[in-house]
């Protein structure tokens, strides 16, 4: 037992560092012949198993074989996966169940970066999905890269790790901020209200001006080009302000409401992935180690309410 979870643990070690990245993907199984596969390099497997078949189905086609291989990407929310990728590997879900040792041909799409990468990838392990989560297919695949050529790899490590440094701050920022509110919470609370209020008074006065500077230019405008007494004109000015007011405050609600939309679907994207995690965390965990852990979390529990009381 204890062997079988040591290959596993080898098998699925990772060499770089990994990211998450939302990405369009295709892949296409490769056939190959174990004796070839020993004897041949990887590109000349690749050439007799594909590129030399599909020059012999179309040879007067301009494309590249392997283009014609793997079918143009659409982006389209059913197509896309969170793929766990480096510069030395990928894993993804899929619907074939595919076995350790088999070869395929990859094209991933990064939808942040528009950035396409098109490699074969060797499989390093097959096994069922997180069932936990929404949007997934029932086999989760990691392949690592055989034959990546230079400029992807360089374009990938550049990718990955401006997005490492990126979550790198930004987990330490979160992180310095839990630990903040835990050990003063107080003052953690009162200094959240004396930031609402601040902003809720910036925003009151910010309208405020905007609301003068506006008036100001409209009566401008009606006593200029009217020539109006000052009482037609302060009429003419209201109701002129009031209807450029409705005006703009439909483009300017749908920019609003789009904003907290999108901001209300990223939320609920992470909760259920972190949800998701955890439950697929907790259910390969064992009796005894969640005991443990169930009982360190009321120990500390227990004893931050005593530091306060």
């Amino acid at each position: 037992m204890n062997i079988d979870k040591e290959s596993k643990k080898n098998l699925n070690r990772r060499r770089e560092f990994r990211i998450v990245e939302q990405a369009d993907i295709f892949y296409h199984k490769i056939e190959v012949n174990p004796e070839i596969e020993t004897k041949l390099a990887f590109n000349n497997i690749v050439d007799n198993a594909i590129v030399q078949p599909l020059r012999a189905s179309s040879p007067s086609a301009s494309s590249s074989p392997i283009d014609q291989l793997l079918p143009d990407s659409q982006s389209q929310e059913k197509d896309t996966l969170n793929v766990n990728i480096s510069s030395s590997g990928i894993s993804f879900t899929c619907k074939e169940e595919l076995q350790a040792g088999d070869y395929i041909m990859v094209r991933v799409l990064l939808l942040s970066g528009m950035t396409i990468i098109t490699t074969c990838c060797k499989v390093v392990y097959s096994k069922p999905s997180n069932p936990f989560e929404d949007d997934h297919y029932p086999y989760l695949i990691g392949a690592h890269f055989v034959n990546l050529k230079s400029e992807d790899k360089e374009l990938l490590n550049n990718y990955v790790n401006k997005k490492r440094t990126r979550q790198f701050a930004l987990n330490t920022l979160l992180t310095s901020f839990i630990i903040a509110i835990i050990m003063m919470p107080d003052l953690a609370l009162e200094l959240l209200l004396d930031f609402l209020s601040f902003l809720f008074e910036t925003l009151i006065e910010v309208a405020y001006l905007i609301n003068e500077v506006f008036e100001y230019n409209i009566d401008h405008v009606v006593e200029s080009v009217f020539h109006m007494k000052v009482h037609n004109t302060e009429i003419t000015a209201f109701y002129l302000e009031l209807v450029l007011g409705l005006a703009l405050l439909y483009p300017l609600s749908r920019m609003v409401f789009s904003a907290i939309k999108n901001f209300i679907y990223r939320c609920r994207v992470f909760y259920i992935r972190k949800k998701a995690s955890i439950q697929y965390y907790w259910h390969e965990q064992t009796l005894w180690y969640k005991a443990g852990l169930f009982s360190a979390g009321i120990a500390l529990l227990t004893c931050y309410v005593l530091f306060f009381i």
